[in-house]
């Protein structure tokens, strides 16, 4: 792991874990990164599920060097996406089956650093009150 750029996320937590994970591969695949995490526990000490672990991988790979749609930075849970970015490599096809091989990402540091992605909660509206008035029940 490169001690030269650090970044602000606990490494004993599984987002550091599987991001020390990434700075190390260097080159990594989506399937790779959700063995990773296949490892690791959960805050109740039993593995992640399978849910956990892909919407992790998700989480984890979703910032990119540009974005022409959406927020470069990736999904909001990403605690690092401001200063990291996943970049996609080209993907070869197989001569003998035609089909091509899964998508690999390099992880990459940011040349200049975002802004971090702030949770922004809406404005309190206070409702208005209004008087009214209640009439007698009609009897029948």
């Amino acid at each position: 792991m490169s001690k030269k750029v650090t970044l602000p996320v606990n490494e004993n937590s599984n987002y550091g874990r599987a991001i020390g994970f990434m700075r190390k591969a260097r080159i990594y695949t989506k399937a790779q990164v959700e063995e990773f995490l296949g490892t690791l526990k959960g805050k109740n000490g039993e593995p992640l599920t399978e849910g956990a672990i892909g919407a992790t991988a998700v989480v984890l790979l979703s910032p990119r060097e540009t974005s022409t749609r959406g927020d470069c930075r990736g999904n909001m849970s990403n605690p690092v996406g401001h200063l990291m970015f996943n970049a996609l490599l080209a993907r070869k096809k197989d001569k003998e089956t035609g089909k091509k091989e899964a998508q690999k990402y390099r992880f990459s540091y940011r040349k200049e650093a975002l802004e971090p992605s702030k949770r922004v909660q809406a404005p309190k509206v206070e409702a208005e009150k209004v008087e009214t008035e209640v009439e007698a029940p009609v009897e029948a």
